[in-house]
């Protein structure tokens, strides 16, 4: 079985006084990882293009998980409300 999921960044970049984001949404599989806890292994399309973006940009790979597809909630609220930098991954 693979679900949907959203996973989310957000961080601050302290040496230029912002805070910025990454968010996407990928398939958790049903592949075994020998460990415990909130570990999975995903589906992203275009992973490559993402992992090039996260070290350009000086982000940390842990993300937080969520069901459902609520990406684009997430975008309003981070750029409208928050005026947060995002990047969403397509």
């Amino acid at each position: 079985m693979t679900l949907i999921k959203n996973y989310f960044r957000i961080s601050t970049d302290d040496m230029n006084g912002m805070i910025k984001s990454y968010l996407g949404e990928g398939s958790i599989t049903d592949d075994p990882y020998d460990m415990d806890r909130g570990i999975a292994v995903r589906e992203i399309a275009d992973l490559q293009t993402l992992m090039k973006f996260l070290c350009k940009n000086g982000f940390e790979h842990h993300v937080a998980m969520g069901r459902g597809h609520v990406a684009g909630i997430m975008e309003e609220a981070v750029v409208n409300y928050m005026r947060c930098g995002l990047y969403r991954h397509k």
